[in-house]
């Protein structure tokens, strides 16, 4: 129902009201709220109706470019607002306008937020009904709902996790407290999406103090609950949880004195930390899903009516003024306040309406500077106490290591002993960190509390041993292994650092990462901007990739598509192709405030040479970061042809260059170290000082990283230089066939990049 009809009705309905009560006075069958309070709700929900209507009236004057309603849902926002603790986070979706009012936000923020201002909380980088306000735990919104459930969960587990957070974390000592409840907020329809059913597991599995609310209007734009599930119950897949603490509750959103009731009961008990709660809230949908539909198009007009009818500013009017809470005059007198306070933040935030520019919203992308990431590193690094070199003499007692010396004094090595290495490091320097994945750990089961048996087996340490010894050393509380669930794992992971630590999740290979695809370019990618830099998200996601495995790994353990993952704005992607830059770049990207996907070649774990080019280096000093976007450059002297490659194939270039030596073709290689950011200085310099450029890649050439280097010297000041078009030796445009030829057939090889070589040196 229209707000104003709202008005209209009560202002005309006849009322046999009771006995006015005492303003101070708790009120049992308001679940303990005075009507003080119950005033100040219902004001917060007309507020939050007429900034609706603003954003309707200023979409139809051209100043908001997206509409999307909350009319429906203002009781439930409420009930939860006045039960939760304002350091209880909240984790919403794009229907919660009344309980971002409720607990703080301003009329001025809505406004500016309505039109897109660079003045507003976020920027005016979201559409509206999308707010992040940290001060007030409220974390910041997406459209792609669903996903933001698996923040929830990593985010009520990161708070039950029982190890400190450190005075150096970008939280220091946590964003909240221990006993913090952290709420989800989802539309009916969202719940039907893989990652909603993981989040609840999650806070079934491990108890966590978390509450689902699901808003259910029975519409999920034009599909109905009906034909999502039994009974058009969003709760019925898990009413088996309901044996491990998970609390099913019904709600009735129309309704105040049971949505108090049914918030207060649902607060006390996931407070008590017996498991999560999941309600059912019937509510009403007053208007269409947004501002491009309609639904009277599908809807039963008895169904519209009952939407119209049960609304529930309507509805809770009416019980309060029957019950003497408040008066249809006192009602209108509020509305003209608001209508008159509205109107004029909305004509203010017009009139000095700030644009945004390329330059501010590039600033939003990434926080990336080497000299921040120096500094936290320092900064952990001063705080730190630990003595490494005796504890590395203790490593060694144990067996972790075939020596007591530190990292840096022990020689060339290679890349798998490098980084586990690193890893230790880590560990050591903070309990901020926490590593897991599948596998990672060494024990799992019964086994992680039996010491006297492990000291018998070797334990795991992720497949390629990579993290092997951390958890028998830190604990399973700092390395653990989770279910084989990628997008799980990185919303564990956003979870750990919304609560203040730096985690490094590990998603097995790259061939993997599809499942967790939304999780990172929707949630976790998006965080800096979309919260207008209010919220940061520092993770290195760990992953293997590539091939060179004789086939074994064929289909799915050989991808390496980075072009996939450097077209994610804020995804910074790091390639290292020896033991001495996997350390250095280990270190920085865990001491970036943006997440890092770091891809580790299976190829290159192991090898101490390749065919003949030695592989192992040493790796460097313990506060030696190197800094992405900086290129390595071998055999800088050449100039006949310069190579532009990373990972494993840079080792196939260096062999290629030493054979076309012998023929005297002298061959530069560059091996970029980082493919986000992309050292496009060394890049042009190269095709400015050698004039015939090679790219060699692992991935495929359609949306390629190996087009998208060709391009930064084709599209800029390199192309006047060029002496031949720039030649590419990629993958085939085929996943990697299985057996001994697979690799062969489908990747660069040293002999396709000789061919290559003596081709451009012949023809041009």
């Amino acid at each position: 129902m229209d707000v104003l009809a709202i008005i209209d009705h009560v202002q005309k309905h006849e009322y046999k009201a009771a006995a006015k009560p005492k303003p101070d006075k708790p009120l049992e069958a308001y679940s303990g709220k005075t009507p003080k309070e119950l005033r100040n709700m219902l004001v917060t929900m007309l507020k939050a109706r007429r900034v609706e209507r603003e954003e309707k009236l200023l979409l139809r004057k051209g100043y908001n470019r997206f509409f999307i309603g909350c009319g429906g849902k203002e009781l439930a926002d409420i009930a939860f607002a006045e039960y939760l603790r304002k350091d209880d986070p909240w984790v919403g979706y794009y229907r919660n306008k009344a309980f971002d009012l409720h607990r703080g936000s301003t009329l001025e923020w809505k406004m500016l937020e309505a039109i897109g201002d660079s003045r507003g909380p976020n920027r005016g980088q979201q559409i509206p009904a999308h707010p992040g306000y940290p001060d007030l735990a409220i974390l910041p919104q997406s459209s792609p709902t669903g996903a933001h459930a698996l923040d929830a969960s990593g985010l009520s587990e990161a708070i039950k996790h029982p190890l400190p957070i450190s005075k150096q974390s970008h939280h220091p000592g946590g964003a909240y407290p221990s006993d913090a409840i952290t709420v989800c907020s989802i539309g009916e329809g969202s719940t039907s999406e893989a990652e909603f059913a993981r989040a609840v597991f999650y806070s079934a599995f491990y108890k966590t103090r978390a509450i689902y609310a699901i808003y259910n209007c029975g519409w999920a734009i034009s599909v109905s609950v009906e034909e999502q599930f039994p009974e058009g119950d969003p709760t019925t897949p898990f009413e088996g949880f309901q044996r491990f603490g998970l609390k099913i509750m019904q709600m009735d959103g129309t309704d105040i004195k049971d949505s108090l009731a049914k918030a207060r009961e649902a607060v006390e008990y996931a407070r008590s930390g017996k498991g999560p709660v999941l309600l059912n809230v019937k509510t009403t949908r007053e208007g269409s899903h947004s501002g491009s539909d309609d639904q009277a198009f599908y809807m039963d007009p008895v169904e519209l009516d009952w939407h119209t009818y049960n609304d529930c500013i309507l509805k809770s009017s009416n019980t309060l003024i029957e019950d003497g809470i408040i008066t249809p005059g006192e009602i209108a007198g509020i509305w003209d306040e608001l209508d008159k306070e509205v109107t004029g933040e909305s004509q203010k935030a017009v009139s000095s309406f700030q644009s945004k520019s390329p330059e501010l919203i590039k600033s939003l992308v990434y926080t990336y500077s080497f000299e921040d990431a120096q500094k936290i590193w320092t900064k952990y690094r001063k705080a730190c106490k630990t003595d490494r070199a005796a504890r590395y003499a203790e490593f060694h007692k144990k067996g972790y290591f075939n020596t007591p010396e530190l990292p840096e004094n022990v020689g060339p090595m290679t890349m798998r002993f490098a980084i586990n290495y690193t890893l230790f490091d880590l560990f050591m320097l903070t309990e901020d960190v926490l590593l897991f994945g599948e596998d990672v750990a060494d024990f799992s089961g019964h086994l992680i509390e039996e010491v006297d048996k492990q000291a018998k087996l070797k334990g795991k340490g992720g497949v390629f041993l990579v993290t092997k010894n951390l958890q028998r050393e830190f604990g399973n509380h700092r390395c653990f292994n989770t279910p084989l669930d990628e997008a799980g794992i990185l919303g564990r992971a956003s979870g750990h650092v919304y609560q203040g630590r730096r985690p490094i999740p590990e998603i097995q290979f790259l061939d993997y990462m599809s499942p967790a695809y939304q999780m990172l370019k929707d949630r976790i990618a998006t965080t800096y901007q979309r919260s207008g830099g209010l919220f940061r998200m520092p993770m290195t996601i760990r992953t293997t990739y590539g091939g060179y495995k004789q086939g074994a790994g064929a289909f799915w353990h050989s991808e390496g598509n980075l072009g996939t993952w450097i077209n994610i704005p804020s995804l910074l992607v790091v390639v290292p192709s020896n033991a001495y830059d996997a350390a250095g770049l280990l270190k920085t990207a865990w001491a970036c405030d943006d997440p890092v996907l770091f891809c580790e070649s299976v190829a290159l774990y192991n090898r101490r040479d390749w065919e003949g080019i030695p592989i192992e280096t040493p790796v460097p000093e313990i506060d030696e970061l190197i800094p992405f976007g900086v290129a390595r450059v071998y055999n800088e002297d050449y100039s006949d042809i310069g190579i532009v490659t990373y990972g494993a194939t840079f080792h196939m270039c260096r062999k290629a260059a030493e054979v076309v030596k012998e023929k005297g073709i002298h061959v530069r290689v560059v091996d970029l170290r980082t493919v986000k950011p992309m050292d496009e200085e060394t890049i042009l310099r190269t095709a400015r000082e050698c004039g015939k450029v090679l790219v060699v890649t692992e991935d495929r050439f359609p949306g390629g990283a190996a087009a998208t280097i060709a391009s930064v010297i084709t599209g800029g000041e390199g192309i006047f230089d060029l002496e031949a078009p720039v030649k590419l030796v990629t993958a085939i445009d085929a996943r990697v066939a299985y057996g001994v030829d697979g690799d062969n057939a489908c990747l660069p090889t040293v002999g396709k990049i000789v061919a290559a070589i003596e081709e451009l040196h012949k023809n041009y």
